[in-house]
């Protein structure tokens, strides 16, 4: 297993540029996931023109508030009008995936009529789409991973893939990160890395430490990873001062 590893840049990029030039890893643009953001177009133009020489780069997009499954058509709509300002982001800046997140809240509607919306969705979406861009699902506050697997198995589209959170699997859900791997298996084609403290006195700690700074035994995951998702893309989302040595971690443990 020889890893497609990339630095998140955590709406810094150009502090964490330095790791990726450094490490001479991949890199996930992460500034174009607000939506408030101003001088888009400079801001594409910069982050291109600095990481022109990155080979492997993904793109998050925004995500705060949206919903594609949702039961009000005026929402999903707008969902859809931010992925497509994402999509048309990443393939300016060559992206090969987006990572998105689809806005499912438990409790709030009944699974199978939101797994039937967002269906409907995706199939409107990737109408007008050619296959150069991977789209990553991430998970937030799922307690596991039966709805991510519901839709990407109803969507049925290689472009359709999940990005594994194994810091918000860990802070948010009742399943354990090495379940959610097992269960979602080779679905997963992307992972987002960052440990935490889990739930501590019910209080959701999305803590973005370093591998070695919480309840996530990484020599584990990574295994697991190995077993069922070895192609999945390994994308470093700690904090800045976990970055690096998480960097070094992959590449020492995913020859």
């Amino acid at each position: 297993m020889k890893a497609d590893i990339r630095l998140c840049d955590n709406c810094e990029f150009d502090k964490y540029f330095e790791i990726v030039k450094r490490q001479k890893v991949g890199l996930e643009f992460q500034t174009f996931a607000n939506p408030s953001l101003k001088n888009v177009k400079k801001q594409v133009r910069y982050q291109k023109d600095i990481a022109k020489n990155i080979k492997h780069k993904s793109l998050h997009a925004p995500f705060a508030d949206l919903n594609l499954g949702s039961g009000m058509p005026s929402l999903r709509k707008e969902t859809m009008k931010w992925f497509n300002y994402a999509y048309k982001i990443a393939k300016e800046l060559g992206c090969d995936s987006i990572v998105v997140h689809d806005g499912y809240v438990p409790f709030t509607s009944k699974i199978p009529n939101w797994i039937q919306r967002a269906k409907t969705f995706w199939e409107e979406f990737f109408a007008d789409k050619d296959d150069s861009i991977t789209i990553m699902i991430e998970n937030l506050l799922e307690l596991d991973s039966s709805v991510m697997m519901q839709e990407i198995d109803a969507v049925n589209d290689k472009r359709l893939k999940i990005c594994l959170d194994v810091g918000h699997a860990n802070a948010n859900s009742e399943m354990s990160v090495y379940d959610w791997v097992k269960t979602l298996n080779k679905r997963i084609g992307y992972m987002h890395l960052h440990n935490n403290h889990g739930r501590v006195n019910r209080i959701n700690n999305d803590e973005h430490k370093g591998f070695d700074e919480g309840t996530i035994d990484f020599k584990k995951l990574m295994k697991l990873v190995k077993q069922h998702c070895p192609k999945a893309i390994l994308a470093v989302e700690t904090n800045y001062d976990g970055a690096e040595k998480a960097v070094e971690f992959l590449k020492k443990n995913c020859k």
